[in-house]
């Protein structure tokens, strides 16, 4: 659904208003923030299917002037949305370039609207600035990250919009609720809405960052974790915000479990934070398909790491922007944390965690890692709704190698919202290639990874144990 945004301003012209699905008139840059965030907390993600355009009509005199979300000129309005909405398809325009920018949009919607066809455009584009329009690519996502704008978009964002106000949370459900949730090897990120989500974040965060002395206010850590959900895509079936929350859930309770061998609330601190960012950008593919295909990421990153490369500097710059004093003095354990995701580099780490004993450099990254991948070790109800989304996103992977291999041959699609079923054999009957994918990817990697863990620190042998269950079960499917 394309979306027209219209800024203190009416006269666009019919042929204009024609070219969207509908119009937005706003009195001011506040609404149209508090309108972006509302619709992506609602999972209203026509933004980055469709594109889209902003018409600011109220450019300022250029000159002295007090710097207010409502005095910003058009290219800082434009600036501002890059930062904040990332991956949306959002182009910025006066009412006089209007009609020139609408038929762009228009020329460019068609190539636009599938899946694969938006995918192939985030991987492989060279552009960064295609038409005038605003098409998100992980190149441009990258260079708008190595050439940073000094401006007070976030201070003036936080200052001015009461961001807590946006989570709609339900009535009935305390904060101590949430905690009865986080404190369990049994949560479950797939039973919450997006505001949740971002509710039980600042809950971890918000409290890790009190017990390290490292503060950040309220306001600001809202907005570091709005712009980080507007930074993943919520399209992806399972590399997502949502993936990315279970994630540093199990971090911070492996953190729990293994209280007595860390050195201090710093290192579960950075850690979590690593574990939320660690696959901001992610395309929803791999590493195979950017380097095999000659993706201008991969080459930028030489080949090695690619995707984890790509978010670890995509994340710094934007903690850069929200929590300065981490992204300075921890640049290289967060980036190092991420890293370790890598399943290329899966068996130097069981080398590592081999050795004796492990040193703490290397009880990070392995929990971390065991957080990545603990799906496969939460209760087997929850570990099956994972894996029908990782299953759809190699489904996914699939399609778009053979799109690449038959252009305009190709005549698949892919679905663009995947409904798990609610019981398990109705799962296995809709999906029944898990069994053999499940147990797959634990005899290849978590097995090994989750055994050694267990035979260092008994702490975690519940770990192993979840596995072997899940595994019996597999098996018998089988």
């Amino acid at each position: 659904m394309a979306t027209l945004f219209l800024i203190k301003t009416q006269d666009v012209g019919d042929q204009v208003l024609g070219s969207f699905d509908r119009v937005l008139k706003l009195e001011s840059i506040s609404d149209l923030i508090v309108r972006l965030y509302r619709d992506r907390l609602s999972n209203i993600n026509s933004y980055e299917k469709s594109l889209s355009m902003v018409v600011y009509g109220n450019v300022p005199a250029r000159g002295t002037r007090e710097i207010t979300l409502d005095t910003l000129e058009l290219e800082e309005l434009r600036e501002l949305l890059q930062q904040q909405f990332p991956c949306f398809n959002l182009t910025v325009t006066s009412p006089a370039d209007a009609a020139d920018r609408a038929a762009e949009i228009l020329s460019r919607q068609l190539g636009h609207d599938s899946r694969l066809s938006r995918m192939l455009n985030w991987m492989y584009s060279e552009n960064t600035n295609q038409c005038s329009l605003k098409v998100y690519t992980m190149l441009e996502h990258l260079s708008e990250v190595r050439h940073p704008l000094q401006k007070p978009y976030s201070s003036l964002i936080a200052k001015e919009i009461d961001l807590r106000s946006l989570l709609e949370l339900p009535e009935h459900n305390s904060e101590q609720h949430y905690w009865n949730q986080l404190s369990t090897w049994d949560f479950s990120a797939l039973s919450l809405t997006t505001s949740e989500l971002i509710w039980v974040s600042f809950l971890i965060l918000d409290r890790l960052s009190t017990e390290a002395h490292i503060r950040i206010s309220s306001s600001d850590l809202f907005l570091l974790l709005l712009n980080l959900e507007a930074s993943y895509h919520q399209g992806n079936k399972f590399h997502n915000f949502r993936h990315a929350v279970d994630v540093m859930q199990a971090t911070w309770q492996l953190c729990c479990c293994l209280s007595s061998y860390i050195k201090s609330s710093q290192d579960v601190l950075l850690l979590c934070i690593a574990a939320i960012g660690h696959d901001i950008g992610h395309p929803g593919t791999n590493n195979a398909l950017l380097c095999e295909h000659h993706s201008p990421i991969a080459e930028i990153y030489g080949g090695c790491s690619v995707l984890e490369n790509f978010h670890g500097e995509v994340f710094i710059s934007l903690l850069q922007t929200h929590w300065p004093l981490v992204a300075s003095s921890q640049r290289l354990a967060i980036s190092d944390a991420i890293l370790a995701t890598d399943m290329a580099l899966h068996s130097q780490y069981l080398d590592k965690l081999e050795s004796a004993p492990v040193t703490c450099s290397t009880l990070m990254s392995l929990i971390i890692k065991a957080a990545d991948i603990s799906n496969v070790t939460r209760p087997l109800e929850i570990s099956t709704q994972w894996a029908v989304l990782i299953t759809c996103e190699f489904d996914e992977c699939t399609l778009l190698e053979k799109r690449l291999k038959e252009g305009d041959k190709f005549t698949g699609t892919s679905e663009s919202d995947v409904n798990i079923p609610s019981t398990l054999n109705s799962i296995l009957e809709k999906y029944p290639s898990i069994p053999k994918g499940q147990l797959f990817f634990i005899n290849t990697f978590a097995q090994n990874l989750f055994a050694g863990l267990s035979d260092k620190f008994e702490e975690l042998k519940f770990l192993n144990e979840n596995v072997q269950s899940n595994k019996k079960f597999w098996l018998g499917k089988c």
